[in-house]
């Protein structure tokens, strides 16, 4: 399967590289729990309070700036900004 980072996000400054480390060390430590065989345990800060971090979907900078619910818990229920010119594709 694709990786689920772009490698350019590396380059971004901040705080905007923080989304990409948060996302490296997810799927680091889900690669290693799967590999050493450890059971699935609920992670709140990934899954529920900043849902960009545990997306298995690759996204472009504007498609995150676009979909405001997997920011923060507490956009989870924003609709997405379609109306933005320089957000669309």
């Amino acid at each position: 399967t694709d990786p689920p980072l772009y490698e350019w996000w590396a380059l971004l400054p901040p705080p905007l590289d923080v989304v990409v480390g948060l996302r490296q060390v997810h799927f680091l430590s889900e690669y290693w729990r799967v590999k050493r065989g450890y059971p699935k345990e609920n992670d709140v800060v990934a899954d529920e309070l900043f849902p960009f971090i545990s997306m298995k979907e690759r996204f472009t900078l504007k498609q995150f700036f676009r979909r405001p619910k997997y920011w923060f818990w507490f956009t989870k229920d924003w609709d997405d900004f379609k109306d933005i010119p320089f957000l669309q594709d």
